[in-house]
């Protein structure tokens, strides 16, 4: 189980990284041009295009009122407040936001993008505005004395949201051995499933996970799933200032404290438990 202070230092390590990158790149002087030139693109315009796949919740989804929400979205507009612009939302499906980035369709991409190494080969990446660390296995308090490990869960039903990377973990870790069960949300159906006996445990992202225990006392975090993985902001490649931009303005929201109180209040809101 990953600490904060671990996870803190893997963020720290990143930022360090990706900006001595850029700053040793042999062609950053090209890459100011024509980053100079989007940024001016931007501000000339007074619109700051953002893409998103508003099917990902809290991170980005559409409320039943048409409006877009969720932590993304209230980062873009942190973007678009500190350059002074509008924020215009275009959602897509995710496999077309790389190339939209790169035709210039949109500025920048904010959609939970994981940090891969292979994906800098068409685009760029801001400094990670999160990093997760390992996927919380939960079950019914009343079980919780008898775990026992990962070896636990064999037989026994396990809840995951449809098509999530923790579908896939749950598949590779206990597929041949336990029944894995996938549902559309995880609030509050998975939970209700978990709370009435339906499901034996549950396996989610532990951001969502510690809301979902703080709100529901008979449930319980006793595990985790090895995994990890940072999320940042895309950017075309190229676009040294906007890049230096926008990584300021997530820097200035992590240490504020403000980026995690818009963790907490949209996975709240999302999860139906404000107030």
């Amino acid at each position: 189980m990953a600490s904060g202070k671990l996870v803190a230092g893997l963020l720290v390590c990143l930022v360090i990284g990706f900006l001595v990158g850029a700053l040793a790149s042999p062609y950053l002087g090209l890459a100011e041009n024509k980053e100079a030139s989007l940024l001016e693109k931007i501000k000339n315009r007074g619109e700051l295009i953002v893409g998103t796949s508003a099917d990902w919740p809290p991170y980005e989804y559409v409320t039943p009122d048409g409006k877009f929400a969720g932590i993304d979205i209230e980062i873009a507009k942190k973007i678009a407040e500190d350059l002074g612009v509008k924020l215009v939302i275009k959602d897509m499906k995710f496999a077309a936001l790389f190339e939209a980035v790169q035709r210039g369709d949109v500025d920048i991409v904010i959609a939970d993008v994981a940090m891969k190494p292979e994906r800098l080969k068409v685009i760029d990446f801001s400094i990670p505005y999160r990093c997760e660390s390992g996927k919380a296995i939960i079950i019914r308090a009343s079980d919780a004395s008898s775990y026992n490990g990962y070896d636990w869960l064999a037989g026994k039903k396990i809840g995951v949201q449809l098509g999530t990377t923790e579908q896939d973990l749950a598949k590779q870790f206990f597929g041949s051995k336990s029944q894995i069960m996938t549902f559309d949300k995880v609030y509050p159906d998975m939970t209700l499933a978990l709370k009435s006996g339906h499901i034996d445990a549950m396996i989610t992202a532990p951001d969502v996970a510690k809301i979902i225990v703080s709100k529901e006392k008979d449930l319980k975090i006793v595990d985790y799933l090895p995994f990890f993985s940072c999320s940042a902001v895309v950017l075309p490649q190229g676009a040294t200032d906007l890049k230096v931009e926008v990584s300021k303005v997530l820097w200035d929201l992590k240490q504020s404290g403000e980026l995690d109180k818009i963790f907490q209040q949209e996975i709240s809101k999302w999860l139906g438990t404000t107030g």
